[in-house]
């Protein structure tokens, strides 16, 4: 993507630059332009006219196709009436790398041709015809230059000059015609060219240059192969859609050299009318071999051990310290509010799982923790563990008022408190994918929606399952410690977990909004802090008080307006492996090299966990090093249909998972390993190395 802006930036600056613009310090212009006539030109006839560009050293102009910026030459003909100019015929252009780019273009000089046609009735006398002729000229910089030319036909030196020799070597480095039926296909997210040939014999080298822009990636290498009396052109694809264009031109060079020049074919490939079969992607494991009575005990499993990971844990933890109040003097009463925590652990999730049915069957490409794909919802949630904090810090306890909120939702003494900590909890479970859970959950997302609630339902009972049975069996009430002065501390020493899981929601919000989304999410919670003040700061007289009070209700309404919204690509920096893309894993699978895929996310705690020690560690690097095995990461921080896709085929609706794809032996490559949720570097070691 950030190849294309810089195309469209340099292109529209290009196509406003208006008059000759010179370089720096009265330098230039860096590319001369003239304009020379091949002959005489006849009533009713044609002739050619050559553009010619010498450029200076170490700087180049653009072909037709400039490949990932740049933009090519334009000329705009001003004739008399009835003259018409063809179209730019163009020579083969070279590659040009610059940096993470690739551009076609020309170096030192290029001529190019354009035909002229002439009425049948030529005016008496020399015919002058102007050109107006924009170039982008480009080193470490680009200039866009553009000038005014004209050239006479048939005036009184035209019969005696012999320009032959001149465009014989102009179209010497033009492209050979090629009229073979060529066609064009996508395999795998590989593009694919597919033509017959007859003079291969001999041929050492090959190469391609596509003439329509946005078809390929440029930078990806070609696979050119001949078998059959039929050469296939490979090449990974492109950000352009094939429904864009009707036929795909291209450039096919070759040389019966080891190096040098090579010569080149001009082809048109049309669409294939029968594509090459997608070849598939083995994935072991599929939902449908599930038995719902594994697929529910394995929901249960992950359910419970939900309730370790560190998203979970601190509400988790507040719940407990509600029942050391109560388990002993009213165990009634502590079982009520297990039931009521339960029905709220499960209600949250039968209500995502909803969510996800309805979203689903609409076209939405989601799955397990969509939600924390919203900035606003991000931005709420980091809100509300701030307000926690500060209540548990003892900031705020001020009964019946807007101020104790934090205390109301989480630490009442009702079954509804217990309820909505029970929702809080499976809202903060969503960023974890616990061992056992991917799998159920993908074998629930491909059944029937009584199926899928029932299997979401169960998930819910195995987190609810701990504080419930607490609830419930004195023998483990008596695990909890007695109560005492101990609980105030404990009390305020949760606060920071509720303040770290704020602080990790601001971060994840940064990987989804930038900087502007943080900013405004940290403003809200200034807004908040404030209006928090105000109520904390009541003037005794009622009309006072009351205004404070709607100050502090606009403070928090001013909050609730700075929630962000809209997501941009993540832009961490990736200092090992390369980013995930289906073209590039087909590219790789094609080949014979290994392949390791991490599915991930900025918001997945598990993810971020496994990462840091088994992933990016000195031994795996040397492990993947060792074995030539190519680390690709995908990020699903925001909503990526492809990414969803690829979970999918692996029966699986969340992040984390890890697929390795082992090289390939006498032409086979074995069916990719699916690694467990929670990594270790010796897991990552066995899978690479089978021992």
């Amino acid at each position: 993507m950030r190849r294309l802006l810089k195309a469209c930036l340099i292109s529209l600056f290009f196509a406003l630059s208006i008059g000759p613009v010179h370089a720096q310090d009265g330098e230039g212009p860096y590319v001369q332009l003239r304009l020379v006539p091949e002959g005489v030109l006849k009533p009713g006839g044609e002739i050619y006219v050559a553009i010619e560009q010498s450029i200076a050293p170490g700087w180049h102009t653009y072909w037709k196709n400039p490949g990932d910026s740049g933009a090519a030459p334009r000329i705009q003909w001003s004739m008399p009436d009835g003259f018409q100019a063809g179209d730019i015929e163009w020579p083969v252009p070279h590659k040009l790398p610059y940096g993470p780019l690739l551009n076609y273009g020309y170096e030192d000089g290029v001529i190019l041709l354009q035909k002229i046609h002439a009425p049948a009735e030529l005016p008496e006398g020399p015919v002058t015809l102007t050109a107006g002729i924009d170039v982008l000229v480009c080193k470490e910089i680009c200039i866009p230059e553009s000038g005014t030319y004209t050239i006479t036909l048939n005036g009184p030196d035209s019969s005696n000059a012999d320009n032959s020799s001149y465009f014989e070597n102009a179209r010497g480095k033009m492209p050979m015609p090629n009229s073979s039926p060529a066609t064009y296909a996508e395999q795998n997210g590989i593009f694919v060219i597919d033509m017959p040939v007859t003079w291969s014999q001999g041929v050492k080298r090959y190469d391609y240059i596509p003439a329509e822009w946005g078809m390929v990636e440029n930078t990806a290498p070609s696979e050119i192969t001949i078998e059959g009396g039929r050469l296939t052109i490979k090449q990974q694809r492109g950000q352009r859609a094939l429904n864009e264009v009707s036929a795909v031109p291209g450039l096919l060079l070759w040389s019966m050299e080891d190096s040098g020049p090579m010569n080149a074919y001009e082809f048109t490939a049309a669409l294939s009318a029968n594509p090459p079969a997608a070849t598939p992607v083995p994935a072991p494991g599929t939902p449908t071999s599930q038995s719902l009575v594994v697929a529910l005990f394995l929901a249960l499993l992950g359910g419970l051990i939900l309730n370790l990971m560190p998203c979970v844990f601190p509400v988790l933890s507040i719940k407990a310290l509600g029942l050391v109040k109560i388990a002993e003097k009213e165990p009634a009463r502590a079982r009520l509010h297990g039931l009521a925590y339960t029905a709220g652990v499960i209600l949250s999730f039968l209500i995502i799982a909803g969510l996800l049915i309805a979203l689903k069957s609409g076209g939405a490409q989601i799955g397990w923790g969509f939600q924390l794909q919203s900035p606003e919802i991000v931005t709420v949630l980091a809100w509300l563990f701030f307000i926690i904090g500060l209540n548990l810090s003892g900031i705020f306890e001020i009964g019946g008022h807007l101020g104790n909120v934090g205390n109301k939702l989480t630490q009442g003494n009702t079954p509804g408190h217990s309820f909505f900590t029970g929702a809080l909890a499976t809202i903060v479970a969503t960023p974890c994918t616990a061992p056992f859970m991917g799998v159920a959950l993908g074998f629930a997302l491909t059944q029937a929606p009584f199926i899928n609630l029932l299997v979401f339902a169960v998930l819910g009972f195995g987190l609810a399952l701990p504080y419930l049975a607490l609830s419930f069996i004195p023998a483990l009430q008596k695990i909890l410690p007695t109560p005492g002065a101990w609980m105030h501390t404990f009390k305020q020493l949760l606060a920071f977990p509720m303040y770290a899981s704020a602080a990790w929601l601001i971060w994840v919000l940064s990987q989804q909004s930038g900087q502007m989304g943080v900013f405004a999410a940290l403003m809200g919670l200034v807004f908040i802090a404030f209006g928090i003040w105000l109520l904390r700061h009541e003037p005794a007289a009622l009309l006072w008080k009351n205004i404070v009070r709607v100050f502090a209700v606009l403070s928090f309404l001013a909050a609730l307006i700075m929630i962000p919204g809209g997501t941009q690509k993540p832009e961490e920096a990736m200092t090992f492996g390369e980013e995930w893309s289906p073209q590039k894993l087909s590219q790789i699978l094609e080949g014979g090299d290994a392949a390791f895929v991490e599915m991930t996310a900025a918001w997945c705690i598990t993810c971020k966990v496994n990462h840091a020690v088994a992933i990016d560690t000195p031994s795996t690097r040397r492990l993947f090093a060792d074995k030539g095995v190519k680390y690709l990461i995908g990020d699903w921080t925001n909503q990526n249909p492809e990414i969803t896709e690829y979970l999918n085929g692996f029966g699986r609706n969340g992040v984390p998972i890890y697929v390795y794809y082992g090289p390939r032996s006498n032409g086979e490559r074995p069916a990719p390993v699916i690694l467990p949720q929670i990594l270790t570097p010796g897991i990552v070691a066995k899978a690479v190395t089978g021992n």
